[in-house]
């Protein structure tokens, strides 16, 4: 399908975009960014690790319902809590970092933008999207979510029922994403979390009733 005389040049301008500032970028992109933004948002996880929550409890008694919210978990564990701080690495501005973010998920122009984050995510969080399967799944994780927004999409816009199977699917993938990736990056940053999403960084409680010569061991 050819593209309409406006989208072809919104394509060639997020092209010219993306080259300009690609390499500034990747330069100019540092640990400590991506640290400070997990330092001064402790609590960024709390709303993915409710609908998780919430997930859990539905997606036996109905279906539909707990792939809806395995969604939301999904899409906002990923948003907020992975790409998002990786963004505003970028962009300090949080309106901005915001746009960017949601239109690197819903717009075919930013294709490279969302390359070269998935790429400053595996760099810096230790998380590689593109190519990590979940235990026992032959497919990538980012390759499970694009199938399940496309079946909450048909669920959203066409009343279609979700199947168990699906149901799962969507629960499974939210949960690697918030109870074993968020933490692998978290860790990986220098921080830990209490009650699964609280991020702390006081290196104090961490190390609460180990004996000072198995924290210097560890530090």
């Amino acid at each position: 399908m050819s593209m309409s005389y406006e989208e072809a040049a919104y394509e060639q301008y997020m092209g010219d975009l993306y080259e300009e500032h690609r390499k500034e970028a990747i330069e100019e992109f540092t640990s400590e960014r991506l640290c400070s933004y997990y330092r001064e948002n402790k609590l960024l996880a709390k709303p993915a690790f409710e609908a998780l929550s919430e997930a859990r409890k539905l997606n036996e008694s109905n279906p539909t319902a707990g792939l809806l919210f395995a969604s939301i978990a999904m899409e906002v564990g990923l948003k907020a809590m992975l790409l998002k701080p990786i963004v505003h690495g970028l962009v300090h501005a949080e309106s901005v970092a915001s746009l960017i973010t949601d239109l690197t998920f819903s717009h075919t122009g930013m294709d490279r933008y969302r390359t070269l984050l998935l790429r400053l995510l595996q760099e810096h969080g230790g998380v590689d999207l593109n190519t990590f399967k979940r235990s026992g799944s032959n497919k990538t994780l980012w390759e499970e979510i694009n199938e399940i927004q496309k079946i909450r999409n048909a669920t959203m816009h066409r009343a279609e029922k979700a199947s168990a199977q699906n149901a799962d699917l969507a629960l499974s993938v939210a949960s690697e994403i918030i109870d074993n990736l968020f933490p692998e990056v978290v860790v990986k940053m220098g921080f830990h979390l209490h009650d699964g999403y609280r991020i702390c960084s006081d290196w104090k409680c961490k190390h609460k009733g180990m004996p000072l010569g198995k924290i210097i061991e560890s530090t």
